[in-house]
């Protein structure tokens, strides 16, 4: 069954050498290249406090929610109900660290 394949390879092999039998059946260099090249990671952190939106920029809570918040006018309290929006300078950081 696999014979004729196995046949045509091994005199692809003796014709060409060993290296380039093998590239001319399973790819070039570039192929090589980007079979090898390592995965762009997530930063966790990152994905934990800011949400992408769809036109690009991101969002996330803001802080000082958690305690000592009796001393704070309501208006503040409530003000920091709202989502917070990138800065561009915060944008260019956040697409490195959040590639997906």
């Amino acid at each position: 069954m696999f014979g004729g394949i196995f046949a045509s390879f091994s005199a692809a092999t003796r014709q060409l050498g060993v290296g380039l039998a093998t590239r001319a059946v399973f790819g070039g260099p570039q192929t090589q290249a980007i079979r090898n090249m390592s995965k762009l990671k997530t930063h966790k952190g990152a994905a934990k406090r800011w949400k992408a939106l769809a036109n690009g920029l991101y969002k996330r809570r803001q802080t000082g929610l958690r305690h000592l918040n009796r001393k704070l006018p309501s208006k503040i309290r409530r003000s920091k109900h709202a989502p917070v929006l990138c800065t561009k300078g915060q944008q260019r950081h956040l697409d490195r660290l959040l590639p997906y």
